[in-house]
């Protein structure tokens, strides 16, 4: 959204900053932002309602219910978000639930939980090692981040295993849990993702990134998923080398904060136990490609259990049994190598 100084040309950053400091409602908030016609068609156009629409609630002439209310928090930018929801509380003592969640969240995991953390990873057998890690985080960050249950995907994603002398060309989702409207077990969301995406970007640039909301422009790529309208990933590190990211979807904008953002870094941290170390990569072993869109990957994802037990049944055929983690493994290779074929034109013109 443009700056009330870009809009206004002749005033200073601190006129501007006076006035949203004057402004003791939410409906003079709201004023000073459409008073630019074109922040006030886009605004209009994401709450769905006309522009004159909002001209009268400025001026008290027609009363907007809560859900316009919600919808016109949504097409703000960070910044005037909090502000604006802080005012709209007067009104609509709803929203309280809201403004809590973005203002009382722990800038800190309990430090009990990193005991539980360290604990699971001296004791927990190979075979379940990484699960169990993996369904402890992430249900830490579910009831750390997302207290008030409003929505909310923590994700795994990891770097599929390259054949030898080859490099990570894409990354896959393996383990996840929501709150609505997300299901609470997303382990069968299984998604391949690449350069296209913000975990690819992420996974590329070793770093976090952030996108606060899905109708915003950003130079960030971003492959939305369903009910997504904000979404920040940290990378997985072990010295130097990376596994994959921890992703966070929400189902509102803006919710982000700062620190929701570093306490994401300190869980990614976490999650870094969970994977064995050959899983980790150098940067100069990186290179994604571009995946294609999920309703042609289902066609193929849908058959992943079937063909890793067909895998599984002819190794013992062959006499050369391959556990159940290789088989998936190779599983994993098989479809990138298809999926890869269909983005093929895609990934051409993009060079």
């Amino acid at each position: 959204m443009q700056k009330l100084t870009t809009i206004f040309p002749g005033r200073s950053k601190q006129d501007s900053m006076q006035e949203k400091k004057a402004a003791s409602t939410w409906r003079e908030w709201l004023e000073h932002l459409i008073e630019n016609p074109s922040e006030r068609r886009r605004i209009a156009h994401v709450v769905g309602v006309q522009p004159v629409t909002l001209t009268r609630w400025t001026k008290q002439i027609t009363r907007p219910r809560e859900e316009n209310i919600r919808a016109l928090l949504d097409s703000l930018s960070r910044d005037d978000y909090q502000v604006f929801l802080r005012l709209c509380i007067l009104e609509y003592p709803a929203l309280i639930s809201e403004y809590k969640a973005t203002t009382t969240i722990a800038p800190e995991p309990p430090s009990e939980f990193y005991m539980r953390v360290l604990n699971a990873h001296s004791h927990t057998p190979p075979a379940l090692h990484p699960h169990a890690l993996y369904d402890l985080i992430l249900q830490q960050i579910i009831a750390h981040l997302d207290p008030e249950r409003r929505g909310m995907a923590a994700r795994i994603v990891r770097c599929v295993p390259p054949r030898p002398g080859n490099k990570v060309r894409s990354l896959l989702f393996i383990e996840g849990i929501g709150t609505p409207p997300w299901q609470r077990n997303l382990e069968q969301q299984m998604v391949f993702l690449g350069a296209e995406s913000l975990a690819g970007a992420v996974v590329t640039h070793c770093r976090l990134m952030a996108v606060h909301s899905r109708t915003e422009p950003t130079l960030v790529p971003v492959h939305w998923h369903e009910h997504e309208q904000s979404v920040a990933a940290a990378p997985i590190l072990w010295k130097t080398k990376i596994a994959g990211c921890l992703v966070i979807s929400c189902a509102q904008p803006h919710i982000l904060t700062e620190t929701h953002l570093s306490l994401i870094e300190r869980y990614a941290s976490l999650m870094a136990l969970a994977f064995e170390r050959e899983s980790f990569f150098d940067l100069q072993q990186i290179k994604l490609h571009l995946m294609p869109e999920y309703i042609v990957q289902d066609t193929y994802i849908r058959h992943f259990s079937r063909r890793v037990h067909q895998k599984m049944t002819e190794s013992v055929r062959e006499s050369q049994p391959l556990t159940f983690l290789a088989a998936q493994e190779q599983v994993w290779q098989e479809m990138e190598d298809e999926l890869l074929s269909c983005s093929l034109p895609a990934q051409i013109t993009q060079k």
